[in-house]
């Protein structure tokens, strides 16, 4: 019998030992019970060895908050330290190689990094809120709704603000943050339950949506793996922890921000409208899109790579708006057909044979090598080159500044090195075809090469040299099938150059090119919708295609034949002469002549966005500080005007001012234009114009 008790009483000691040490009794009816038992399954947060309880009330120290943290987001790798007061006999000793490795702490000063001394709540928020790249802004402590924010310290104002906006951090039931007070581990256990949301840490695994928890928005990935047909509400967060191991996302969409640390990320058919590519190491970030892969803007903090397959430009589809703007240089390799590249810190950028840029705009010293096309620079800094061998259509150039274009210094603006840059010939008008299509180059150079749509073009019989450039003959131009054609140019300095050629044929029932007009400026009277005339479409599915030059455009259709192209879109155009396609369904296209002109007078700086409200992006603008800051912002509608608050309305973030949905949503009744004033502290004014419109 006593046998038998003896083994009973191990049993019994075995199948504890084996129980998910959440189990403790100092758990039990604690409000942070969820939170702790989900992070120990993740093997992030462990009682104690000596009592067995997690201690959930206990404050937290620095040292402790690393070691979360590292197991949180696996980060493993070490870096050499040497802090008075941490020996390397100490358990923290290699947590804290690894928190400083990652970058994401720093000492406390005079070569100490006080491992046990205490983390406030305020501190917490800041270092997690930086690992998810949560933006600051402008915002201060008066910003904030809490009763006690003014003890708040300026430098954690941002961060707690995009926490609780988030819903990770709350205040307490007094309306208080204590912003002071001393974290526990249960307060630090429910902010990383929040941060990270699901966990995705299994090397190896396929998940899908199904595997995520409806408790939470965000999604954190710490290992190569794939994911699958899911929505995230939240931010995706794909750590440093993946190192450069491949991480695969497949039909995602992600409606918060992703966040790309680490890995080789595939996307394919997934979506997101803001990507942060970042990597504190200055580790190299590969970023791929393929299939109907949609990335409306990306951010470059570090050196990256982003690539698209089987993307193309006409397809919307792929990245669309690209910034760089990183502490130290950094560098991209460009391998995608992109809308916008802005340059807004120092940076070198590698393009590829397949690389395309409708508009680069460089406010910082840049080199841009490689290959590839720039159809348009806007080049506002010195220290701006561009090789050679990159085709650079034209480039503009701010007061006083030059820049190194084919190795030869420029300072005067050239609107199209090759001119014109849009070509469009009647097959029916036989006096100009005899012409045939002169294509102009820059003083001192000549054509070296022609090729149209891939193919070579052949010297005295598709074309000939002419004192200024080329003509395309005549027979070249009746053998190209009506559409659009891409010329492109190399020349004697090496650079490259691409002209839109564009055949219509109207010896049939096609109409004659019409000519449309489009002001750029939101107060004059030529800024309105184009509508355009399109012969022989009965409904919208006859059209298959509208392009503007080389861009997509999005158009409504009205059912009596017209098509309409919003002005909100149309502003983004620089003054000149477009060409507008139209490809219907049976093979025909039809053709326009769009001029866009500027009206503004000189003392107005006004850019015009699009706020679409069953779709709503933060929609923002440029302002150059240089120094100023911004004073206010107002917004004017129907002759009132509305001061905005910073931090709920707008924010302000290197040189960009941000309407929150939350400011932009104020005014959105009744449609129309809204201008939101941006007063700088010299009274400068800089306007946003908002054009609201619906779906």
């Amino acid at each position: 019998m006593k046998k038998r008790l003896t083994a009973a009483l191990l049993g019994i000691m075995m199948i504890a030992a084996m129980l998910p040490s959440a189990y403790a009794a100092d758990l039990d009816g604690h409000w942070a019970r969820t939170y702790i038992e989900y992070l120990d399954r993740e093997g992030v947060i462990n009682p104690s060895a000596s009592t067995g309880n997690y201690e959930p009330d206990r404050d937290l120290t620095r040292a402790e908050l690393m070691r979360y943290i590292n197991r949180a987001f696996h980060f493993t790798e070490t870096t050499s330290i040497s802090y008075s007061d941490v020996q390397s006999n100490a358990w923290y000793y290699e947590t804290i190689q690894i928190a400083v490795k990652y970058g994401y702490i720093n000492g406390v000063g005079e070569d100490r990094m006080d491992p046990l001394g205490d983390v406030t709540r305020e501190q917490a928020a800041v270092i997690i809120g930086r690992l998810f790249k949560d933006d600051p802004g402008n915002v201060a402590p008066a910003d904030l709704t809490f009763t006690d924010k003014g003890q708040v310290s300026d430098w954690a104002a941002g961060y707690i603000k995009a926490a609780v906006d988030k819903g990770i951090i709350s205040g307490y039931s007094d309306g208080t943050f204590r912003p002071r007070q001393v974290v526990t581990r249960g307060e630090v256990a429910k902010i990383l339950y929040y941060y990270m949301g699901t966990s995705l840490s299994t090397a190896g695994r396929s998940y899908t949506g199904a595997d995520l928890k409806t408790d939470t928005k965000n999604v954190t990935i710490s290992e190569s793996c794939t994911l699958s047909n899911a929505v995230i509400e939240g931010d995706l967060y794909i750590t440093e922890g993946v190192g450069s191991d491949a991480v695969t996302l497949n039909n995602v969409t992600v409606m918060g921000t992703m966040i790309v640390s680490g890995g080789t990320v595939t996307m394919i058919n997934t979506a997101s409208d803001y990507v942060i590519v970042s990597s504190p190491m200055g580790r190299l970030l590969q970023v791929t899109a393929t299939g109907a892969s949609c990335i409306n803007g990306v951010l470059v903090c570090s050196p990256a790579a982003l690539h698209e397959e089987g993307e193309t430009w006409a397809d919307g589809a792929g990245f669309s708006d690209v910034k760089i703007a990183a502490d130290e240089r950094a560098s991209l390799t460009l391998d995608a057909a992109v809308d916008s590249l802005e340059i807004a810190g120092e940076a070198t950028v590698s393009m590829t044979d397949a690389a395309q840029v409708y508009r680069m705009t460089i406010a910082q010293p840049a080199s841009v090598t490689g290959y590839g096309t720039v159809y348009q620079a806007d080049i506002r800094a010195g220290g701006v080159s561009f090789a050679s061998s990159i085709a650079l259509a034209g480039y503009t150039l701010a007061d006083g500044v030059t820049a190194t274009i084919g190795g030869k210094t420029v300072s005067d603006s050239s609107e199209s090195g090759v001119r014109p840059a849009n070509i469009t010939i009647d097959r029916s008008d036989t006096a100009a075809l005899d012409a045939g299509a002169g294509i102009s180059v820059p003083v001192g150079t000549t054509v070296e090469r022609v090729t149209c749509d891939g193919q070579t073009l052949a010297a005295q019989t598709d074309y000939t040299q002419t004192g200024s450039g080329i003509r395309l003959q005549a027979a070249y131009l009746r053998a190209l099938a009506p559409g659009k054609h891409t010329v492109e140019l190399t020349l004697s300095d090496g650079s490259r150059a691409s002209v839109s050629l564009v055949i219509t044929d109207q010896t049939g029932e096609e109409p004659a090119v019409q000519s449309l007009l489009f002001d750029r400026y939101y107060q004059s009277n030529g800024f309105r919708d184009v509508t355009v005339q399109v012969e022989g479409a009965a409904t919208q599915t006859d059209i298959s295609d509208v392009v503007l030059g080389l861009s997509r455009l999005d158009w409504t259709f009205d059912g009596a034949g017209r098509i309409t192209l919003r002005r909100g879109e149309l502003a983004q155009l620089r003054p000149g002469s477009y060409t507008l396609t139209i490809d219907l369904q049976d093979g025909s296209t039809q053709s326009a002549m769009l001029q866009v002109q500027d009206s503004a007078p000189e003392s107005i700086h006004a850019y015009v966005a699009e706020y679409n409200t069953f779709a709503p992006v933060e929609p923002s603008f440029a302002v150059p500080l240089n120094g100023r800051t911004v004073r206010s912002i107002t917004a004017e509608k129907d002759g009132a005007r509305q001061t905005l608050a910073s931090g709920t309305d707008y924010y302000v973030s290197d040189h960009t001012v941000t309407l929150t949905q939350t400011g932009a949503e104020r005014f959105r009744q009744g449609a129309g234009l809204v201008g939101f004033h941006a007063t700088l502290s010299d009274d400068t004014e800089y306007i946003l114009v908002i054009d609201y419109i619906a779906g």
